[in-house]
């Protein structure tokens, strides 16, 4: 009978402590998140004066959390990105000096797959798809152009991403993640009073993503 109870009583506190942790571990969070993003398509593709541009950028994004337990969780992010890049245009003679900015705002929801490593360390990956929309400015120094802001309209915006999460407190993590992004948002560039006008191509990215997440 005695030998029973102790076993009982063994079990009772396994489910408790196995309970506790899986409390910790699900439940409601946020993540802050800084980003640098290197572009691997032309912003702007070269169409008649249009030069093309590849503009990296960087940013935050706001990420809000859902674990159902320590492996699944969804999620709903907010981002801002920006950018420039300037280049000479040899397009006649004189060469013109060009320039162009960018202004991304994206809002993705998403799914993560957490595998813990140790104690402290995990692997996560996850997948986001949503809106996004780019706004740019394109600046031409010659006597037709002058600044030259784009219409923009939001569009398709997806990302990848897998990284580590390194626990430092009970409810606070660091992560460092590889995201690779796509953004569709297109905005569309007048020039030289209206002549020429540039459709820029959608933009792919391959950012690196340093943030803090805390859970509630």
């Amino acid at each position: 009978m005695k030998k029973t109870a102790m076993t009982l009583l063994a079990c009772a506190a396994f489910g408790v402590a196995y309970g506790q942790e899986e409390q910790q571990k699900s439940g409601f969070g946020l993540e802050l998140n800084a980003a640098y993003n290197f572009a691997l398509k032309d912003i702007v593709k070269e169409e008649g004066a249009i030069p093309a541009y590849t503009v990296d950028t960087y940013g935050v994004d706001l990420t809000a959390v859902y674990a159902f337990n320590k492996n699944h969780a969804v999620n709903i992010r907010f981002g801002y990105a920006t950018g420039d890049d300037e280049q000479t245009i040899y397009y006649e003679y004189p060469p013109l000096n060009g320039k162009v900015e960018v202004q991304n705002i994206y809002i993705m929801p998403g799914y993560r797959l957490t595998t813990p490593l140790n104690d402290s360390l995990s692997l996560f990956t996850g997948v986001n798809l949503g809106l996004a929309q780019t706004k740019g400015k394109l600046e031409i120094s010659d006597s037709f152009g002058g600044v030259s802001k784009s219409e923009s309209e939001w569009g398709f915006a997806w990302s990848a991403e897998i990284g580590l999460a390194q626990e430092v407190s009970n409810t606070g993590s660091l992560t460092l993640a590889l995201q690779l992004q796509g953004l569709y948002g297109r905005p569309y560039f007048k020039m030289f009073n209206g002549l020429v006008d540039g459709k820029p191509e959608s933009q792919l990215n391959l950012g690196v993503r340093l943030g803090y997440s805390c859970r509630f």
